[in-house]
């Protein structure tokens, strides 16, 4: 029998090189048939070698090896902690956080930590297992246990920002919701797509029910994050007896004043006003039912300001008279230059025909065939950055068709070779410094523009004077032309939406009212301590009838 010396046979460890022929079909020296080729001789044709078929192998089914059980729980949790770890590694980098504060947040995780821990060691040690998740009927994957569902039972992407306020918080950082939430919008800390950032060895053995958690299905809205810090300081309060400090207020003050272009005369208004409403800008230790937003820190600051420019800048065309030079309310805002400047400094990042960082996520499929070619490309460039994966293999064509250029890369050979000759141009502006260029520039044009308003000494009951006639908005419908642009602008900076600071500001002048009717009442009658009682718990009771009609 002749034999043809091919590749070793490999069926059951046989390493025969020697094969035959017979009846079309390959052997081994050993009689293991081959797959994928056989010869066929024709009758007609007797002695040739006949035609080849190739046979196609049974294709190999593609499975993927996932956690389940224990393993699952404590491989979220560590991607989770690395979540965490790259955030706070972008505040210290990139942001001027302090390099303590890294120290913080490990500490804060750590405690928490806990909690899952005792979770985990309760799971069972039978779901300790490896799942295989296949296209073919018959895989038999035990159920997780009803009271370890990951969406109820661990913690969300929200709580990674939420987490790092409240660290800064600790260190008395004079960071806002707000500031965060922009960041998180412009990709200046990972949470939008920051399931790419997770490294693909981990990825691809979580389970799909705790991918989803640390996945974007939306983008988070700043009332969010001020909840999800409400909800997580309570959870450290109760649980550790952590005692958060009271809000670092007066570098918050300055920048919400700079930032509405008010007069410097708001902030000793704001000083006397917040003793009188008891606002220690600290967060509640106890649970309030609905979490009442008039008891959120930067809300009472926020409403302080909107009462003191309501006091001494009224929105109404009421000619009101100081009495003395000296009185802080001698002038007056012109509140159309007011709303026109406000406009001007939030289209100064799209200024130049930009799409301006952050607002990308916020284009639509139809504004896409309006842009102009340097919006696509930066649109696109944004699109490149937070979608595309680059963990995955690359494909052998991609190179043929490149996403973006190269660092210092021209368009064209000409372009380039100018750009050669030409002097090296001065380092541009960063973003932050537009910024401060255009909050300056829009302060100066708002108290430029201020109008002085006549004194009169005289008494009479006929003058009125500032803080007389005041206004009080108790819903959105409420609100005049001039006072909407102010309150809209206002609830921007604090990151809440229109009609939740409209609530917020109501109920803290409906405390100014009651606190000016008990001095009345001092002053007429004495010490009216025995019926505040009962006015104060009517008053309470009325609160919380006007949350539930006027709730978003």
């Amino acid at each position: 029998m002749e034999y043809t010396i091919r590749g070793r046979c490999g069926q059951d460890g046989c390493r025969e090189r020697r094969y035959y022929l017979d009846e079309g079909l390959w052997f081994c020296k050993q009689g293991h048939q081959q797959e994928g080729r056989q010869v066929e001789a024709e009758q007609e044709q007797f002695g040739t070698q006949g035609k080849t078929n190739r046979i196609k192998k049974v294709a190999a089914e593609k499975g993927r090896r996932t956690y389940r059980g224990r393993r699952a729980y404590t491989l979220f949790l560590q991607a989770y902690q690395f979540i965490l770890w790259k955030q706070c590694y972008a505040l210290v980098q990139d942001r001027g956080f302090p390099a303590q504060f890294e120290s913080v947040i490990r500490d804060l995780w750590a405690l928490r930590l806990e909690l899952y821990s005792d979770k985990i060691k309760e799971i069972p040690e039978g779901d300790d297992e490896l799942e295989l998740f296949s296209s073919q009927p018959g895989t038999d994957v035990e159920s997780e246990p009803e009271d370890f569902k990951p969406k109820s039972h661990w913690p969300r992407l929200i709580d990674t920002v939420a987490l790092c306020y409240l660290g800064a918080l600790l260190m008395r950082i004079p960071v806002s919701i707000c500031d965060l939430h922009r960041m998180v919008v412009r990709g200046d800390i990972p949470y939008i797509r920051v399931i790419k950032q997770i490294p693909r060895e981990m990825r691809d053995k979580l389970p799909q029910e705790y991918i989803s958690i640390i996945e974007t299905s939306r983008l988070v809205e700043a009332e969010q994050l001020h909840k999800a810090v409400l909800e997580l300081s309570l959870l450290y309060h109760h649980k550790f007896g952590v005692q958060f400090p009271p809000l670092n207020h007066p570098p918050l003050l300055y920048r919400f004043i700079k930032r509405l272009a008010l007069p410097i005369e708001i902030h000793p208004a704001v000083k006397r006003l917040q003793p009188l409403l008891s606002f220690d800008f600290k967060y509640p230790t106890q649970s309030l039912g609905k979490k009442r937003a008039i008891n959120l820190p930067e809300l009472q600051l926020m409403a302080l300001i909107v009462i003191s420019t309501k006091l001494h800048f009224p929105f109404d065309s009421i000619k009101r008279y100081p009495s003395s030079a000296q009185e802080p309310t001698t002038q007056s805002i012109d509140w159309n230059i007011w709303a026109q400047a406000q406009r001007y400094f939030d289209s100064h990042e799209t200024s130049g025909g930009k799409i301006g960082k952050g607002n990308e996520i916020l284009v639509k499929e139809n504004e896409v065939f309006d842009m102009a070619p340097n919006q696509l490309d930066e649109y696109m460039d944004w699109y490149e950055n937070s979608w595309l994966d680059s963990s995955k293999a690359k494909n052998p064509l991609a190179d043929l068709f490149p996403t973006s250029l190269a660092p210092g890369e021209s368009q064209s050979t000409a372009s380039a070779a100018a750009a050669a000759q030409a002097p090296e141009p001065a380092p541009a502006p960063t973003s932050k410094e537009d910024e401060n260029e255009a909050m300056s520039s829009m302060v100066q044009t708002v108290t430029g523009q201020l109008k002085p308003r006549r004194i009169i000494s005289e008494d009479g009951a006929h003058v009125p004077r500032p803080g007389t006639s005041y206004s009080r908005y108790r819903m959105e419908s409420d609100l005049p032309e001039t006072a909407r642009s102010f309150f809209e602008t206002a609830a921007k900076v604090v990151g809440v939406s229109l009609p939740t600071l409209v609530r917020v500001v109501y109920q803290a002048e409906t405390r100014i009212s009651r606190w000016l009717e008990d001095q009345r009442r001092i002053e007429y009658y004495g010490d009216p301590s025995e019926m505040n009682d009962v006015e104060d718990a009517n008053s309470d009771a009325a609160e919380e009838i006007d949350d539930h009609f006027m709730a978003d």
